[in-house]
């Protein structure tokens, strides 16, 4: 592990701003800029000096000395509030909003850094990360160096997801997804499904794997045999099942399985009469053919309430201490019935 950086003192920032180490000192703890006895101007050339020297205030002195913000910011690495991510993300924000309130803090959405390349840069230079106690990161991918660079500076954050882009000890809630993909593969094996088709989006996420390897489990234990089929092949679906006689298609998610409801229903298949139908994802507020769509109800409101739980340790802990706590929460997904699988009552010859 690369050791951890070592610490720009007050002192080194006065002298590149030019000021006294006084007048830095003022500066790092006036919190909202109000302060007049520092001018304008010499306020920003300690802000510069800093930004230049990439300092970090230590949190834990800040703490102790009563001059922490109560502040949380929330980095999200995808665009978090546009129509196509607001089903995944809204539930989340809601939850930390709550949350947020009830421990008497505020949130400090970070917006500024721009997406590029279909991610941000929580690091990017206009990202106001330092106004902040600790942070909640949120995103299907999240950059490696980033994390990294958050862990050696000891700087309190928590992911919300498991993390697998690095083997540095980032602190994380998550969803555990493969415990509901077994029980709802074992309830359709019991309802008298033989052979069924995943399909699934191709995603290199450590929650798409935990789906994809649950599904590959059941089939090679011999509970329920799986042809995988990426979405590129939604439109072969009908063909595919008739050829594999399968009785029940599993998508990765409720958006997805919607996708191949259509793909059937435009072939002429029954959903569930034909072929039963299920999501391993949320699926509340979901409907196929006017039915409750079956799949998995996720505790994403407690999850956001975890990962601020587990954030205001990380902040009120000494770092040094920090290796002899609890940093990774899983939280398990429940299995929603739902109304589109039906038991077999024959059996594919």
């Amino acid at each position: 592990m690369s050791p951890r950086p070592r610490r720009v003192t007050q002192r080194e920032i006065a002298e590149l701003a030019g000021v006294s180490q006084t007048t830095v000192s003022v500066v790092l703890n006036d919190r909202d800029g109000s302060n007049v006895r520092v001018p304008e101007a010499t306020r920003a050339r300690v802000k510069q000096a800093m930004e230049q020297l990439a300092y970090v205030a230590d949190p834990a002195a800040r703490r102790l000395a009563g001059l922490d913000n109560q502040i949380i910011g929330v980095f999200t690495y995808e665009a978090a509030l546009s129509p196509e991510s607001m089903d995944f993300y809204g539930p989340l924000l809601n939850g930390i909003e709550r949350a947020a309130e009830q421990i008497g803090c505020d949130l400090l959405f970070f917006t500024s850094s721009p997406v590029e390349n279909g991610t941000r840069s929580l690091f990017h230079r206009k990202t106001r990360l330092r106004l902040t106690d600790g942070c909640l990161l949120l995103g299907q991918q999240m950059v490696a160096s980033e994390l990294e660079r958050l862990v050696a500076e000891q700087f309190p954050f928590v992911a919300i997801g498991r993390r697998d882009e690095t083997a540095a000890a980032v602190p994380y809630v998550a969803i555990d997804y493969t415990t509901p993909t077994t029980a709802l593969i074992d309830q359709a094996a019991a309802g008298g499904h033989q052979q069924a088709l995943y399909v699934h989006r191709g995603r290199d996420t450590p929650t798409a794997r935990d789906r994809r390897d649950a599904v590959e489990a059941a089939s090679a234990a011999g509970r329920l045999a799986f042809l995988l089929v990426g979405e590129e092949r939604i439109a072969d679906l009908p063909r595919l099942a008739r050829a594999t006689e399968a009785t029940l298609i599993i998508a990765e998610d409720a958006f997805l399985a919607e996708d191949v409801a259509h793909a059937l229903s435009g072939a002429g298949a029954l959903v569930p009469e034909e072929i039963s139908l299920a999501a391993l994802g949320e699926v509340r507020g979901h409907r196929v053919e006017g039915r409750p769509l079956a799949g998995f109800h996720v505790p994403r409101q407690r999850l956001a309430a975890e990962a601020l739980d587990l954030l205001q340790v990380l902040i009120t802990t000494e770092p040094q201490e920090w290796a002899g706590l609890e940093k990774e929460r899983l939280l398990v997904a429940e299995v929603e019935p739902g109304e589109t699988i039906v038991a077999r009552t024959d059996t594919p010859s």
